[in-house]
């Protein structure tokens, strides 16, 4: 019966030999061998793209230099963990994970500043100033005085008689 199964992608259980009939650690073994074919479909990708790395933006070499910072650790994580090195070692690399991804926390946070908050439409808004400060009653004296239009005069106090 587990002898004519296939596992998910199709290599038949018997190339397990005596681990034919643990089904979780054929699953686990596979689920392994897929990820090593993402992760080396995702350096291909990355290798075409470092072509192009001259005509990226200031942004994007930085985009590009922290992803390409954090694939690496995370593959020596990886490495080291199944080699089982000690957790002194395996600490020094998370530290630079998290380093890596406060990195990228950063960037994606002065992205986000610059593409989502709302920018002044500055002309608008000195309409607005210059209507707010209008006021029809000097409007007719600062054009006798040649004032500037739409600018408010400080009216001076009047000395009061004593």
């Amino acid at each position: 019966m587990v002898n004519d199964m296939e596992t998910e992608i199709g290599t038949p259980v018997d190339d397990y030999g005596v681990l034919k009939g643990d089904l979780v650690f054929i699953r686990n073994n596979e689920n392994l061998m897929q990820a090593i074919d993402q992760i080396q479909e995702t350096l291909a990708s990355v290798n075409r793209e470092y072509e192009k790395y001259p005509n990226f933006t200031a942004e994007e070499k930085v985009r590009f230099d922290t992803l390409c910072a954090f694939c690496v650790n995370s593959l020596f994580w990886m490495h080291e963990k199944m080699l089982g090195r000690p957790n002194t070692v395996m600490d020094d690399i998370k530290a630079d994970l998290d380093r890596v991804r406060e990195a990228m926390k950063r960037l994606q946070t002065i992205h986000d500043n610059l593409t989502k908050r709302p920018r002044l439409d500055q002309p608008a808004a000195q309409r607005f100033v210059r209507a707010g400060l209008y006021d029809a009653n000097t409007a007719e004296s600062d054009k006798q005085n040649d004032a500037p239009p739409n600018k408010k005069k400080r009216r001076e106090k009047k000395a009061e008689p004593e």
